[in-house]
């Protein structure tokens, strides 16, 4: 039976994982503002929080089931969750805030059809308190 080269033998052995990976990529952003927004990620939150946030987001806005959402509350009290899927889309928030001009129209286009789709999905809550982000403001029981 042949053997494997020493070389291929280390290509098959597990890696440690690199400070590159930790560094996720968003699609449809370029690579000055994935540097912006590792930049932000280095000094306000932990590396690859930008991307965390996105795809929670992404799942919240596709999830199944009819077509009106309901949030989903992780524990048995839902006084103490916050409704639609934690802090993800005000991290988001507060990125596009921070993020310099040009950034902030690139991440604003990905986010743009992910929030549509989500004030499609939702109802308005009229008794929502007028100084809560959009997102807060739709209804959060059936």
């Amino acid at each position: 039976m042949p053997r494997k080269a020493p070389s291929q033998v280390r290509l098959d052995l597990p890696r440690a994982p690199s400070r590159r990976d930790s560094r996720a990529v968003i699609p449809g952003i370029s690579g000055k503002t994935l540097a912006a927004i590792a930049r932000l990620e280095r000094h306000r939150y932990a590396p690859g929080a930008a991307w965390h946030a996105l795809s929670h987001w992404r799942e919240i806005v596709h999830s199944r089931g009819t077509w009106v959402m309901y949030p989903r509350f992780s524990s048995d009290y839902p006084c103490c969750d916050p409704p639609w899927g934690g802090e993800h889309r005000q991290v988001l928030e507060e990125l596009l805030a921070a993020l310099p001009r040009r950034a902030r129209r690139e991440l604003h286009a990905v986010l743009a059809p992910l929030d549509a789709r989500f004030l499609a999905r939702t109802l308005s809550d009229p008794y929502a308190a007028p100084g809560d982000p959009w997102w807060r403001r739709r209804l959060e029981s059936p």
